[in-house]
C-alpha cells in the first residue's frame, strides 16, 4: 500500500505571521515554495527557491565545451543574447559558427598558430583582413610584415562575441 505525506500549507502573508516547530516543513501555496522552520523566525526560511539576480546581472543559459565531436568549438551563451564563441581554424577555410549571430555587427580576435613553413609565429607584426563576414561564418586572411597567406593556409585560433539571434 502506497503512503502519502502531507504537510501543513498557508499562503505567503500567513506564513509570515506563523513560527513553526523546529524542524518542521510548511509549504507556501502563494509562491510554492518550501519553507523550514526553526522554532524562533515567523515565516520560517525558504527553501528550494531561486534567488533573485540584482537588475543588470547577466548570466550564462547555455554552454558548449570543445571536443573532437564539435571540431573543437566553444561558446556561451548569456540571458541578455550576448554571445562568446571560439575555436580552432586548422587552415581549412572559413569558419562556420557553432551559433549563429543576429547580424554581422559582431567582433572578431583571432591568434595565428602557423602558416605555411612557419610554426610558433612569436612577435612578427601581424594583420587579419576578414574575406567575408555572414551571421554563420567569417573568413580570414593572416598577413605579417608585408606577407600573406590565403585564407586556406591560415591556421589561428580565434574568438568572436556580439549578440546572437
Amino acid at each position: 500500500m502506497a503512503r502519502q505525506i502531507q504537510i501543513r500549507r498557508g499562503s505567503a502573508a500567513q506564513h509570515e505571521s506563523f513560527t513553526g516547530a523546529v524542524g518542521e516543513i510548511t509549504m507556501d501555496t502563494t509562491n510554492t515554495t518550501l519553507r523550514l522552520h526553526d522554532g524562533v523566525t515567523p515565516g520560517g526560511h525558504t527553501i528550494g527557491a531561486t534567488p533573485a539576480l540584482p537588475d543588470g546581472i547577466d548570466f550564462v543559459v547555455d554552454c558548449q565545451v570543445p571536443s573532437a565531436e564539435n571540431n573543437y568549438t566553444w561558446y556561451r551563451k548569456y540571458q541578455s543574447g550576448w554571445i562568446e564563441q571560439g575555436g580552432i581554424n586548422e587552415g581549412t577555410g572559413a569558419v562556420k559558427l557553432p551559433v549563429a549571430m543576429a547580424d554581422t555587427n559582431y567582433t572578431i580576435t583571432a591568434i595565428p598558430k602557423a602558416f605555411g613553413s612557419y610554426e610558433n609565429v612569436g612577435s612578427l607584426t601581424i594583420n587579419l583582413l576578414v574575406g567575408s563576414k555572414t551571421a554563420t561564418s567569417f573568413s580570414l586572411q593572416v598577413r605579417w610584415n608585408g606577407g600573406g597567406v590565403s585564407t586556406q593556409q591560415s591556421k589561428y585560433d580565434w574568438m568572436i562575441h556580439g549578440m546572437s539571434e
